[in-house]
């Protein structure tokens, strides 16, 4: 169905016919995602069931994916799995979405028209931590520890057991209180 999830569909015609979608498409093909999401070759399973609350034109939006990322504190290749599942509101204009009621997340389809891989990568971003960091079961460190573990232990970056005091030395530089500079 790639091709069919990036047509545009009208948002009041799927929400009066309850019209429900399972498809599943290479995250590469949705629209607007980040370079960094689309190494490896990852997939997203999506659902999405349509219907009305409030008045408004509503999606329940049910992702599952398997995702290639870069771990921010190994800067090394890292697995994730994602799944999420939540409600939409789909909304024609910037003034419905005002009017909405408070706490619920809103989708902009401009002119009433809705692509449904537009919405699975929007749901998608949402559901990806900014920061991926490997668990803590994994042996994850630095590159530079990795690199050269010696040196990072010299510098103080490579994971140890004592903790780390970045403002061990703060207290003697405001004793000395500017004596020091000229």
């Amino acid at each position: 169905m790639s091709g069919g999830a990036l047509k545009l569909r009208d948002v009041r015609k799927l929400a009066e016919t309850r019209a429900a979608f399972d498809f599943e498409l290479p995250v590469a093909e949705l629209p607007g995602l980040p370079v960094e999401l689309l190494a490896g070759d990852g997939r997203v399973q999506v659902q999405l069931r349509f219907g009305r609350e409030q008045g408004f034109a509503i999606a329940e939006v049910q992702l599952r994916a398997r995702l290639q990322v870069i771990c921010q504190r190994c800067m090394g290749p890292m697995p994730l799995a994602v799944e999420t599942s939540s409600p939409v509101l789909v909304v024609e204009s910037e003034r419905e979405a005002e009017e909405a009621p408070a706490g619920w997340e809103t989708f902009l389809a401009p002119e009433g028209r809705l692509s449904l891989a537009a919405l699975a990568a929007e749901e998608l971003l949402l559901a990806v931590p900014i920061v991926p960091l490997h668990g803590a079961d994994s042996p994850c460190t630095p590159t530079a520890a990795r690199a050269n573990p010696a040196a990072a232990q010299q510098a103080g970056t490579a994971p140890d057991n004592a903790s780390a005091r970045p403002f061990a030395d703060l207290r003697a530089l405001l004793e000395r209180g500017g004596k020091d500079t000229k």
